[in-house]
Protein backbone atom coordinates (compact mmCIF):
# COMPACT_ATOMS: atom_id res chain seq x y z
CA UNK A 1 0.00 0.00 0.00
CA UNK A 2 1.02 3.91 -1.07
CA UNK A 3 -0.56 6.49 1.13
CA UNK A 4 -1.54 9.65 -0.79
CA UNK A 5 -3.00 12.41 1.66
CA UNK A 6 -3.30 9.90 4.53
CA UNK A 7 -5.46 7.40 2.25
CA UNK A 8 -3.95 4.01 0.97
CA UNK A 9 -3.86 2.69 -2.52
CA UNK A 10 -2.68 -0.40 -3.63
CA UNK A 11 0.43 0.04 -5.45
CA UNK A 12 -0.83 -2.45 -8.37
CA UNK A 13 -3.72 0.08 -8.73
CA UNK A 14 -1.16 3.07 -9.26
CA UNK A 15 0.80 0.47 -11.23
CA UNK A 16 -2.55 0.03 -13.33
CA UNK A 17 -3.34 3.38 -13.37
CA UNK A 18 0.01 4.48 -14.73
CA UNK A 19 0.47 1.80 -17.34
CA UNK A 20 -3.39 2.29 -18.72
CA UNK A 21 -2.37 6.41 -18.65
CA UNK A 22 0.85 5.83 -21.16
CA UNK A 23 -1.44 3.24 -22.93
CA UNK A 24 -4.25 6.14 -23.56
CA UNK A 25 -1.70 8.84 -24.68
CA UNK A 26 0.42 6.83 -26.89
CA UNK A 27 -3.33 5.43 -28.84
CA UNK A 28 -4.34 8.76 -30.03
CA UNK A 29 -0.77 9.26 -31.45
CA UNK A 30 -1.66 5.24 -32.95
CA UNK A 31 -4.82 6.65 -33.86
CA UNK A 32 -4.01 10.04 -36.29
CA UNK A 33 -0.64 7.95 -37.68
CA UNK A 34 -2.73 5.01 -38.10
CA UNK A 35 -5.80 7.46 -40.06
CA UNK A 36 -3.30 9.86 -41.87
CA UNK A 37 -1.01 7.26 -42.92
CA UNK A 38 1.93 8.46 -41.04
CA UNK A 39 1.06 12.06 -41.64
CA UNK A 40 0.68 14.62 -38.99
CA UNK A 41 -2.31 17.00 -40.53
CA UNK A 42 -1.78 21.10 -40.77
CA UNK A 43 -4.95 21.22 -38.46
CA UNK A 44 -2.94 19.80 -35.38
CA UNK A 45 -0.31 22.31 -35.60
CA UNK A 46 2.29 21.81 -33.46
CA UNK A 47 3.27 18.17 -31.64
CA UNK A 48 2.61 19.80 -28.57
CA UNK A 49 -0.90 20.45 -29.48
CA UNK A 50 -1.36 16.71 -30.52
CA UNK A 51 0.22 15.90 -27.13
CA UNK A 52 -2.53 17.86 -25.08
CA UNK A 53 -5.25 16.00 -26.82
CA UNK A 54 -3.54 12.77 -25.82
CA UNK A 55 -3.58 14.14 -22.00
CA UNK A 56 -6.93 14.77 -22.11
CA UNK A 57 -8.19 11.70 -24.12
CA UNK A 58 -5.92 9.72 -21.67
CA UNK A 59 -7.49 11.70 -18.44
CA UNK A 60 -11.00 11.21 -19.67
CA UNK A 61 -10.52 7.32 -20.46
CA UNK A 62 -8.76 6.94 -16.94
CA UNK A 63 -11.76 8.72 -15.27
CA UNK A 64 -14.27 6.74 -17.37
CA UNK A 65 -12.34 3.31 -15.81
CA UNK A 66 -12.20 4.64 -12.13
CA UNK A 67 -15.96 5.81 -12.46
CA UNK A 68 -16.66 2.02 -12.88
CA UNK A 69 -14.63 0.48 -10.52
CA UNK A 70 -11.48 -0.51 -12.58
CA UNK A 71 -8.49 0.92 -10.19
CA UNK A 72 -10.82 0.18 -6.50
CA UNK A 73 -11.91 -3.38 -6.99
CA UNK A 74 -9.13 -4.78 -9.53
CA UNK A 75 -10.01 -8.31 -11.24
CA UNK A 76 -12.00 -9.65 -8.26
CA UNK A 77 -14.81 -10.98 -10.31
CA UNK A 78 -12.78 -12.71 -12.51
CA UNK A 79 -11.07 -11.45 -15.68
CA UNK A 80 -14.82 -12.61 -17.52
CA UNK A 81 -16.45 -9.78 -15.59
CA UNK A 82 -13.26 -7.46 -16.09
CA UNK A 83 -13.68 -7.63 -20.08
CA UNK A 84 -17.75 -6.57 -19.66
CA UNK A 85 -16.71 -3.46 -16.93
CA UNK A 86 -14.03 -2.51 -18.92
CA UNK A 87 -16.03 -2.15 -22.09
CA UNK A 88 -18.75 -0.44 -20.02
CA UNK A 89 -16.00 1.62 -19.13
CA UNK A 90 -15.18 2.67 -22.89
CA UNK A 91 -18.65 3.33 -23.61
CA UNK A 92 -18.72 6.13 -20.67
CA UNK A 93 -15.75 7.31 -21.76
CA UNK A 94 -17.00 7.15 -25.44
CA UNK A 95 -19.76 9.14 -24.33
CA UNK A 96 -18.24 11.58 -22.26
CA UNK A 97 -15.86 12.69 -25.40
CA UNK A 98 -18.40 13.12 -27.45
CA UNK A 99 -19.79 15.82 -25.08
CA UNK A 100 -16.84 17.64 -24.22
CA UNK A 101 -15.60 17.57 -28.19
CA UNK A 102 -19.02 19.40 -28.45
CA UNK A 103 -18.30 21.66 -25.63
CA UNK A 104 -14.63 22.11 -26.51
CA UNK A 105 -14.33 21.74 -30.41
CA UNK A 106 -10.47 22.70 -30.00
CA UNK A 107 -9.30 18.95 -28.79
CA UNK A 108 -11.15 17.31 -31.04
CA UNK A 109 -8.65 14.88 -32.92
CA UNK A 110 -11.50 13.65 -35.47
CA UNK A 111 -14.34 10.59 -35.66
CA UNK A 112 -11.58 8.69 -37.48
CA UNK A 113 -8.91 8.84 -35.25
CA UNK A 114 -10.41 8.86 -32.04
CA UNK A 115 -12.29 5.66 -33.35
CA UNK A 116 -9.00 4.04 -33.95
CA UNK A 117 -7.66 5.39 -30.51
CA UNK A 118 -10.71 4.11 -28.54
CA UNK A 119 -10.10 0.44 -30.24
CA UNK A 120 -6.16 0.36 -29.58
CA UNK A 121 -6.92 1.30 -25.81
CA UNK A 122 -9.55 -0.68 -25.69
CA UNK A 123 -7.34 -3.98 -26.72
CA UNK A 124 -3.93 -2.85 -24.95
CA UNK A 125 -5.98 -1.78 -21.64
CA UNK A 126 -7.73 -5.60 -21.93
CA UNK A 127 -3.97 -6.72 -22.62
CA UNK A 128 -2.46 -5.34 -19.22
CA UNK A 129 -5.49 -6.37 -17.15
CA UNK A 130 -5.55 -10.03 -19.05
CA UNK A 131 -0.91 -10.28 -17.79
CA UNK A 132 -1.51 -9.06 -14.11
CA UNK A 133 -4.38 -11.78 -13.96
CA UNK A 134 -3.10 -14.71 -15.11
CA UNK A 135 0.77 -13.84 -14.40
CA UNK A 136 0.85 -11.38 -11.52
CA UNK A 137 -2.34 -12.03 -9.67
CA UNK A 138 -0.98 -15.72 -7.95
CA UNK A 139 2.70 -14.38 -7.26
CA UNK A 140 3.61 -15.00 -4.12
CA UNK A 141 6.44 -13.38 -4.10
CA UNK A 142 4.84 -9.96 -4.73
CA UNK A 143 3.59 -10.27 -2.03
CA UNK A 144 4.44 -8.94 1.99
CA UNK A 145 5.07 -11.70 4.14
CA UNK A 146 4.52 -11.17 7.40
CA UNK A 147 4.45 -12.90 10.89
CA UNK A 148 1.74 -11.93 13.46
CA UNK A 149 2.89 -11.49 16.88
CA UNK A 150 0.19 -13.54 18.11
CA UNK A 151 -2.04 -16.77 18.27
CA UNK A 152 -5.33 -15.80 19.87
CA UNK A 153 -8.54 -13.91 19.17
CA UNK A 154 -6.90 -10.84 17.23
CA UNK A 155 -4.40 -13.31 15.69
CA UNK A 156 -7.71 -15.19 13.92
CA UNK A 157 -8.74 -11.38 12.79
CA UNK A 158 -5.81 -11.16 11.08
CA UNK A 159 -5.83 -14.09 9.37
CA UNK A 160 -9.39 -14.01 8.19
CA UNK A 161 -8.98 -10.26 6.88
CA UNK A 162 -5.86 -11.43 4.86
CA UNK A 163 -7.65 -14.33 3.16
CA UNK A 164 -9.20 -14.02 -0.54
CA UNK A 165 -6.68 -10.99 -1.11
CA UNK A 166 -5.21 -10.98 -4.34
CA UNK A 167 -2.41 -8.49 -3.98
CA UNK A 168 -1.89 -7.81 -0.36
CA UNK A 169 0.40 -10.08 2.12
CA UNK A 170 0.81 -13.35 2.72
CA UNK A 171 1.26 -14.71 6.92
CA UNK A 172 3.74 -17.00 6.85
CA UNK A 173 2.75 -17.75 10.55
CA UNK A 174 1.97 -16.71 14.12
CA UNK A 175 4.35 -15.98 17.13
CA UNK A 176 2.83 -17.64 19.94
CA UNK A 177 2.32 -15.10 23.07
CA UNK A 178 1.82 -17.16 26.63
CA UNK A 179 -1.36 -16.74 28.32
CA UNK A 180 -3.55 -16.37 25.54
CA UNK A 181 -6.66 -18.39 24.18
CA UNK A 182 -5.45 -20.00 21.53
CA UNK A 183 -7.55 -19.58 18.08
CA UNK A 184 -5.79 -20.25 15.33
CA UNK A 185 -4.38 -23.33 13.67
CA UNK A 186 -1.37 -25.30 15.42
CA UNK A 187 0.53 -25.68 12.12
CA UNK A 188 0.59 -22.26 11.77
CA UNK A 189 1.97 -21.30 14.69
CA UNK A 190 5.56 -20.78 15.32
CA UNK A 191 7.65 -22.93 17.46
CA UNK A 192 8.71 -20.13 20.07
CA UNK A 193 12.02 -21.65 21.60
CA UNK A 194 13.88 -19.95 18.68
CA UNK A 195 14.69 -16.05 18.66
CA UNK A 196 11.86 -14.06 17.13
CA UNK A 197 14.33 -11.79 15.21
CA UNK A 198 16.80 -14.78 14.05
CA UNK A 199 13.62 -16.54 12.62
CA UNK A 200 12.13 -13.49 11.12
CA UNK A 201 15.74 -12.39 9.38
CA UNK A 202 15.87 -16.43 8.01
CA UNK A 203 12.15 -16.06 6.76
CA UNK A 204 12.78 -12.78 5.13
CA UNK A 205 10.01 -11.05 7.01
CA UNK A 206 8.32 -7.32 5.48
CA UNK A 207 6.47 -6.85 8.67
CA UNK A 208 5.75 -8.17 12.10
CA UNK A 209 1.90 -7.65 12.91
CA UNK A 210 1.65 -6.93 16.94
CA UNK A 211 -1.96 -9.24 17.49
CA UNK A 212 -1.25 -9.39 20.91
CA UNK A 213 -4.93 -10.42 22.82
CA UNK A 214 -3.58 -8.68 25.89
CA UNK A 215 -0.83 -6.27 27.17
CA UNK A 216 2.37 -6.54 25.34
CA UNK A 217 5.20 -8.56 26.76
CA UNK A 218 8.00 -6.49 27.39
CA UNK A 219 10.79 -9.34 27.59
CA UNK A 220 10.21 -9.72 23.69
CA UNK A 221 11.26 -5.45 23.32
CA UNK A 222 14.73 -5.80 22.84
CA UNK A 223 13.98 -8.60 19.62
CA UNK A 224 11.21 -6.67 18.00
CA UNK A 225 13.83 -3.34 18.06
CA UNK A 226 16.21 -5.77 16.91
CA UNK A 227 13.64 -6.53 14.11
CA UNK A 228 13.05 -2.90 13.07
CA UNK A 229 16.61 -2.15 13.05
CA UNK A 230 17.13 -4.63 10.18
CA UNK A 231 14.32 -2.60 8.39
CA UNK A 232 11.27 -5.26 9.38
CA UNK A 233 7.83 -2.52 9.36
CA UNK A 234 6.29 -3.24 13.16
CA UNK A 235 2.55 -2.57 12.23
CA UNK A 236 -0.53 -2.74 15.18
CA UNK A 237 -3.54 -3.67 14.77
CA UNK A 238 -6.12 -1.01 14.33
CA UNK A 239 -3.38 0.32 11.90
CA UNK A 240 -3.16 -2.72 9.95
CA UNK A 241 -6.69 -3.50 9.61
CA UNK A 242 -6.82 0.96 8.18
CA UNK A 243 -4.40 0.00 5.57
CA UNK A 244 -5.43 -3.01 4.48
CA UNK A 245 -9.47 -2.67 4.33
CA UNK A 246 -9.73 1.13 4.81
CA UNK A 247 -11.63 0.82 7.89
CA UNK A 248 -11.10 1.83 11.58
CA UNK A 249 -11.93 -1.65 13.46
CA UNK A 250 -13.36 -0.43 16.89
CA UNK A 251 -13.03 -4.71 18.29
CA UNK A 252 -9.26 -3.37 18.30
CA UNK A 253 -9.22 -0.21 18.99
CA UNK A 254 -8.30 1.95 22.11
CA UNK A 255 -8.71 5.65 22.73
CA UNK A 256 -5.00 5.87 23.45
CA UNK A 257 -4.78 4.72 19.74
CA UNK A 258 -7.41 7.29 18.30
CA UNK A 259 -6.29 9.96 20.15
CA UNK A 260 -2.71 9.87 18.95
CA UNK A 261 -3.91 8.88 14.85
CA UNK A 262 -7.29 11.14 14.48
CA UNK A 263 -5.35 13.91 12.66
CA UNK A 264 -9.04 14.22 10.63
CA UNK A 265 -10.85 15.60 13.60
CA UNK A 266 -8.40 18.43 13.52
CA UNK A 267 -10.11 20.46 10.37
CA UNK A 268 -8.76 24.01 10.75
CA UNK A 269 -9.65 26.94 9.04
CA UNK A 270 -8.10 26.45 6.04
CA UNK A 271 -9.05 22.85 5.68
CA UNK A 272 -12.56 24.28 6.34
CA UNK A 273 -12.70 27.11 3.64
CA UNK A 274 -11.18 24.75 1.13
CA UNK A 275 -13.72 21.91 1.40
CA UNK A 276 -16.87 24.56 1.53
CA UNK A 277 -15.95 25.78 -1.33
CA UNK A 278 -15.00 22.69 -2.96
CA UNK A 279 -19.05 21.65 -1.56
CA UNK A 280 -20.44 25.18 -3.11
CA UNK A 281 -18.99 24.78 -6.54
CA UNK A 282 -19.89 21.25 -7.35
CA UNK A 283 -23.50 21.26 -5.72
CA UNK A 284 -24.37 24.48 -7.82
CA UNK A 285 -22.74 22.62 -11.00
CA UNK A 286 -24.65 19.03 -10.20
CA UNK A 287 -28.02 21.21 -9.44
CA UNK A 288 -27.46 22.70 -13.11
CA UNK A 289 -26.39 19.43 -14.76
CA UNK A 290 -29.26 17.09 -12.86
CA UNK A 291 -32.16 19.11 -12.75
CA UNK A 292 -33.28 17.39 -15.66
CA UNK A 293 -33.43 14.62 -13.90
CA UNK A 294 -34.65 15.98 -10.82
CA UNK A 295 -37.97 17.52 -12.51
CA UNK A 296 -38.19 14.21 -14.07
CA UNK A 297 -38.21 12.46 -10.67
CA UNK A 298 -40.61 15.30 -9.26
CA UNK A 299 -43.35 14.62 -12.17
CA UNK A 300 -42.99 10.98 -11.59
CA UNK A 301 -43.44 11.10 -7.68
CA UNK A 302 -46.71 13.72 -8.13
CA UNK A 303 -47.93 11.52 -11.13
CA UNK A 304 -47.72 8.39 -8.77
CA UNK A 305 -49.30 9.63 -6.22
CA UNK A 306 -51.87 11.27 -8.43
CA UNK A 307 -51.17 14.96 -6.55
CA UNK A 308 -52.16 13.48 -3.29
CA UNK A 309 -49.44 13.73 -1.41
CA UNK A 310 -45.91 15.64 -1.16
CA UNK A 311 -43.16 15.53 -3.48
CA UNK A 312 -40.40 16.27 -1.65
CA UNK A 313 -40.06 14.56 1.91
CA UNK A 314 -38.34 16.45 4.90
CA UNK A 315 -37.28 14.56 8.19
CA UNK A 316 -34.65 15.81 10.96
CA UNK A 317 -31.41 14.15 11.29
CA UNK A 318 -27.96 14.52 13.38
CA UNK A 319 -25.39 16.84 12.02
CA UNK A 320 -21.99 18.33 12.83
CA UNK A 321 -21.44 18.01 16.77
CA UNK A 322 -24.82 16.94 17.01
CA UNK A 323 -26.74 19.76 15.97
CA UNK A 324 -30.41 19.07 14.29
CA UNK A 325 -31.37 20.18 10.83
CA UNK A 326 -33.69 19.25 8.27
CA UNK A 327 -33.23 16.61 5.45
CA UNK A 328 -34.56 17.59 1.94
CA UNK A 329 -34.94 14.36 -0.20
CA UNK A 330 -37.39 12.84 -2.67
CA UNK A 331 -40.57 11.15 -1.49
CA UNK A 332 -39.69 7.36 -1.74
CA UNK A 333 -42.27 5.96 0.64
CA UNK A 334 -45.69 6.05 1.07
CA UNK A 335 -47.34 9.30 3.72
CA UNK A 336 -48.19 6.98 5.64
CA UNK A 337 -45.21 5.38 6.16
CA UNK A 338 -44.35 5.67 9.86
CA UNK A 339 -48.25 6.61 10.67
CA UNK A 340 -47.84 5.45 14.26
CA UNK A 341 -45.03 7.99 14.73
CA UNK A 342 -42.29 5.10 15.67
CA UNK A 343 -39.00 5.53 14.00
CA UNK A 344 -38.40 2.37 12.70
CA UNK A 345 -35.48 0.29 10.43
CA UNK A 346 -37.04 -0.38 6.49
CA UNK A 347 -37.21 -4.01 5.66
CA UNK A 348 -35.97 -5.84 2.32
CA UNK A 349 -38.63 -5.44 -0.05
CA UNK A 350 -40.66 -2.81 2.29
CA UNK A 351 -44.22 -2.41 1.51
CA UNK A 352 -43.76 0.79 2.10
CA UNK A 353 -41.62 2.53 -0.64
CA UNK A 354 -43.36 3.01 -3.69
CA UNK A 355 -42.74 1.98 -7.24
CA UNK A 356 -41.22 5.17 -8.18
CA UNK A 357 -39.47 5.31 -4.72
CA UNK A 358 -38.00 1.77 -5.55
CA UNK A 359 -35.85 3.18 -8.34
CA UNK A 360 -34.85 6.80 -6.99
CA UNK A 361 -33.58 5.02 -3.88
CA UNK A 362 -31.58 2.57 -5.91
CA UNK A 363 -30.26 5.40 -8.54
CA UNK A 364 -29.75 7.78 -5.34
CA UNK A 365 -32.12 10.26 -7.38
CA UNK A 366 -33.70 10.19 -3.79
CA UNK A 367 -31.02 12.33 -2.66
CA UNK A 368 -30.47 14.81 -4.74
CA UNK A 369 -32.39 17.89 -3.38
CA UNK A 370 -29.62 17.25 -0.53
CA UNK A 371 -27.29 19.78 -2.55
CA UNK A 372 -29.73 22.36 -0.84
CA UNK A 373 -28.49 21.46 2.30
CA UNK A 374 -25.03 21.39 1.17
CA UNK A 375 -25.34 25.30 0.30
CA UNK A 376 -26.97 26.21 3.40
CA UNK A 377 -23.75 24.91 5.32
CA UNK A 378 -25.85 21.70 7.13
CA UNK A 379 -24.57 19.39 4.77
CA UNK A 380 -21.15 18.28 2.49
CA UNK A 381 -21.35 16.60 -0.40
CA UNK A 382 -19.17 13.85 0.94
CA UNK A 383 -19.54 12.77 4.91
CA UNK A 384 -20.93 10.06 6.90
CA UNK A 385 -24.86 9.76 6.32
CA UNK A 386 -27.15 11.89 8.57
CA UNK A 387 -28.90 9.69 11.38
CA UNK A 388 -31.79 10.15 12.65
CA UNK A 389 -32.30 11.49 15.98
CA UNK A 390 -33.92 8.71 17.49
CA UNK A 391 -31.65 6.18 16.08
CA UNK A 392 -28.48 8.13 17.07
CA UNK A 393 -29.42 8.24 21.15
CA UNK A 394 -29.65 4.77 20.67
CA UNK A 395 -26.67 3.92 18.84
CA UNK A 396 -24.38 6.09 20.99
CA UNK A 397 -25.58 4.06 23.96
CA UNK A 398 -24.63 0.70 22.54
CA UNK A 399 -21.38 1.54 19.63
CA UNK A 400 -18.24 2.53 20.95
CA UNK A 401 -17.02 5.30 19.34
CA UNK A 402 -20.34 6.27 17.47
CA UNK A 403 -20.39 10.30 18.43
CA UNK A 404 -16.86 10.62 16.61
CA UNK A 405 -18.87 10.40 13.19
CA UNK A 406 -20.35 13.49 14.31
CA UNK A 407 -17.09 15.44 14.23
CA UNK A 408 -17.39 16.18 10.47
CA UNK A 409 -20.18 17.19 8.49
CA UNK A 410 -22.20 14.50 6.87
CA UNK A 411 -22.28 14.13 3.64
CA UNK A 412 -24.96 13.35 0.59
CA UNK A 413 -22.54 10.18 -0.12
CA UNK A 414 -19.24 9.04 2.23
CA UNK A 415 -17.18 6.05 2.25
CA UNK A 416 -19.25 3.88 4.24
CA UNK A 417 -22.29 4.25 1.46
CA UNK A 418 -19.17 4.01 -1.16
CA UNK A 419 -17.81 1.01 0.55
CA UNK A 420 -20.74 -1.04 2.50
CA UNK A 421 -24.32 0.60 1.23
CA UNK A 422 -27.32 1.18 3.07
CA UNK A 423 -27.92 0.09 6.74
CA UNK A 424 -30.86 -2.03 7.98
CA UNK A 425 -30.02 -2.54 11.63
CA UNK A 426 -27.67 -1.76 14.85
CA UNK A 427 -25.31 -4.23 13.44
CA UNK A 428 -25.17 -2.29 10.05
CA UNK A 429 -24.30 0.74 11.48
CA UNK A 430 -21.53 -0.78 13.58
CA UNK A 431 -20.46 -1.95 10.40
CA UNK A 432 -20.71 0.84 8.86
CA UNK A 433 -18.84 2.85 11.81
CA UNK A 434 -15.43 1.20 10.63
CA UNK A 435 -15.77 2.84 7.14
CA UNK A 436 -17.24 6.53 8.25
CA UNK A 437 -14.49 6.43 11.40
CA UNK A 438 -11.52 5.85 8.11
CA UNK A 439 -13.29 8.79 7.16
CA UNK A 440 -13.05 10.98 10.31
CA UNK A 441 -9.65 9.75 10.72
CA UNK A 442 -8.32 10.38 7.03
CA UNK A 443 -10.58 12.81 4.92
CA UNK A 444 -9.28 15.28 2.33
CA UNK A 445 -10.29 16.56 -0.81
CA UNK A 446 -8.55 13.60 -2.17
CA UNK A 447 -10.45 11.06 -0.21
CA UNK A 448 -13.21 13.26 -1.18
CA UNK A 449 -13.02 13.25 -4.57
CA UNK A 450 -11.93 9.81 -4.77
CA UNK A 451 -15.40 9.02 -2.82
CA UNK A 452 -17.26 11.39 -5.45
CA UNK A 453 -16.06 8.92 -8.21
CA UNK A 454 -16.53 5.36 -6.09
CA UNK A 455 -20.46 6.67 -6.38
CA UNK A 456 -20.71 6.88 -10.30
CA UNK A 457 -20.30 3.73 -10.09
CA UNK A 458 -22.87 2.77 -7.46
CA UNK A 459 -25.51 4.81 -9.43
CA UNK A 460 -24.31 3.09 -12.55
CA UNK A 461 -24.57 -0.74 -10.81
CA UNK A 462 -26.17 -0.42 -8.02
CA UNK A 463 -23.73 -1.31 -5.81
CA UNK A 464 -23.73 -0.30 -2.53
CA UNK A 465 -27.52 0.86 -3.31
CA UNK A 466 -28.86 -2.09 -1.55
CA UNK A 467 -28.12 -4.66 1.29
CA UNK A 468 -26.71 -7.84 0.56
CA UNK A 469 -28.83 -10.72 0.46
CA UNK A 470 -27.81 -11.14 4.34
CA UNK A 471 -29.05 -7.91 5.92
CA UNK A 472 -32.51 -6.65 5.97
CA UNK A 473 -32.60 -3.85 3.58
CA UNK A 474 -32.85 -0.05 3.86
CA UNK A 475 -33.42 2.99 6.13
CA UNK A 476 -35.84 4.95 5.60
Amino acid sequence: MIRIFRHFISRWSIFLLLGESLVGIFAVYVGVWIRFAGELPEEYGHGSELLMRSLFFALVMIMSMAATGRYQRILEDGFGAEILRVGISFIIGMVALGMLFYVFPEIFIGRGANGLAMAFAFIMFLAIRWFFYYYIVDIDLLRRKILVFGDGENARLVSELTQGTYFGVRILGFWPVAGHNRCVPDTDVIDSNQYLSDWVRKNCIDELVLAMDGAFPTLYTKEILDCKSRGVKIVDLPGFFERERHIINMDVLNAEWWIHNADGVDQGARKEIFKKIFDITLSLWFLVIMGPVMLAAALAVFIESRGRGPIMYTQERVGYGEKIFTVMKFRSMNTDAEKDGVARWASHNDDRITRVGRFIRKTRIDELPQFINVLRGEMSLVGPRPERPEFVNILKSKIPYYSERLRVKPGITGWAQVRYGYGASEEDAAEKLKYDLYYVKNHSLFLDMLVLIHSVEVVLFGSGATAPADRRGERP
